[in-house]
Formats: structure tokens, sequence, C-alpha cells
């Protein structure tokens, strides 16, 4: 079975919150904030990523005020790791983990990914597997992770923070962190779905921890296995 990865050690603090990934047109303010940002991350955090060999590990903890929910009204994870990873590199990255809290500032941690047994605390064999042999940036391959999620059990109750952990088994000839969003998009019989007219648009904001692992193998070609654990936290 394909490993997973523990979180890397050595958190440094961040000048300023996090930016969530903006899909606005140029000069639109929120990729303006967000350009500034990812230029002032990668002044800090580019010479070690460029300094180490073999692939790394990044955990991003994003603080938010108090008054702000954690399981509702956005503050995604994914949405604030997709953009960071992309200035960085993707391809550098074997792990990512992502967690928010209320805190008045952020951290963020790159180091080695060192493999942990998948057996590890609390996680067992996984509670969803699903090989997909569709393009990823169709509405089947989504399709197919939201049936193999409705196989695996019923939704979380409403309201409780969510701990999602996935693994990528894919080529290296794939960009792993385009699959984030569509793969947790495709969660809501775990998540919950608030209008069942857009079933691609669960309530992924209750998820308060989030790690994503990668495992390369070659000989799946196109084709992805998806592996998901969780818990309420």
């Amino acid at each position: 079975m394909a490993t997973l990865f523990s979180v890397p050690d050595g958190e440094r603090g961040l000048p300023e919150r996090p930016v969530v990934e903006s899909w606005g047109a140029a000069g639109h303010p929120g990729r303006i904030r967000l350009r500034a940002f990812l230029d002032a991350l990668v002044g800090l955090v580019g010479p070690t990523v460029n300094g180490r060999e073999g692939d790394l590990a990044l955990a991003l903890t994003v603080g938010l005020d108090d008054k702000v929910p954690l399981t509702r009204g956005g503050h995604d994870l994914d949405n604030y790791l997709f953009p960071v990873v992309r200035a960085l590199g993707p391809e550098r990255f074997a792990a990512v983990f992502a967690r928010k809290h209320h805190a008045p500032s952020s951290t963020i941690a790159i180091g080695p990914a060192v493999p942990v047994d998948s057996a590890a605390d609390w996680q067992g064999e996984p509670q969803l597997s699903v090989r997909t042999e569709v393009s990823a940036s169709s509405t089947a391959w989504k399709a197919a992770v939201h049936e193999a999620c409705r196989a695996a059990g019923p939704a979380l109750p409403p309201g409780v923070a969510v701990e999602l952990h996935l693994r990528f088994e894919v080529s290296a000839q794939r960009n792993w962190s385009t699959l984030w969003k569509p793969a947790i998009d495709a969660l809501g019989p775990l998540l919950g779905i608030p209008d069942p007219e857009r079933p691609y648009r669960p309530h992924d904001d209750r998820i308060v921890r989030l790690a994503l692992y990668r495992a390369l193998d070659e000989s799946l070609g196109h084709d992805i296995v998806i592996a998901a654990w969780w818990r309420a936290v």
C-alpha cells in the first residue's frame, strides 16, 4: 500500500493571513491581493524549497479572527493551499497539510516528506477508495468519486468540524494539485449538500484539518486512484 506522510516541523510565522485562490478577472482586487501575498511568500520560503532535494511536505496553518466561523462561510482549506503550492511548484511536494483555527497569526512549515505507516494513529484501511478511468476535468470523473463516497457510508452530522485525508495515486506526468478541488467537491455524500440541484458544491468549508498526499505509480497511466480517511473533530 502506498504510504502517507508526516506533518513537517519548523513552523515560520507569516506576515499576513494566507489568501484564498481568486478566479476573478485580471485587475480584480482579490487577484491583486493574492499576487502580493504569493510574491512575499516565495521570497520567504522559496530558498528553502529550492535548496532541498527530494520530495517535500508543506503545512499551512491559517489563523482566523475569533468572530469568523470555522465550519461555514468559506475559508476552504484547499483554496488556501492551491495557490501556495502552485507558486512553489506542485511537483516538489508529496504531501501538503492545512488547518484553520482562531489565532492572531498564520504559519507555514516546509521539510522533507517523511513516510509514515498508513495504519498509524486513527487511520487504517481507507474509508473510500476509487479508481477513475475518465478525464479528471470531466463531470463523469466527479460523478465516479461522488458515487464511491455515497457507497462509503452516511454523511457526517451537520455542523460538525471534519478532518479529511486524501491520497492521490498518479503518474509523475500529472499535476496532482489540480485534482484537489474537484475531488473535494465530489464528497457531498460525506460533507452534506446544501442545494440538491448543485451536488458538487458541498459543505467543504467544515473541513478544519486537511491532508493531501501524492503517491507515484507509473503503471496507472492516465488513471487515478483516490483513497480517503475522515473523522469528526
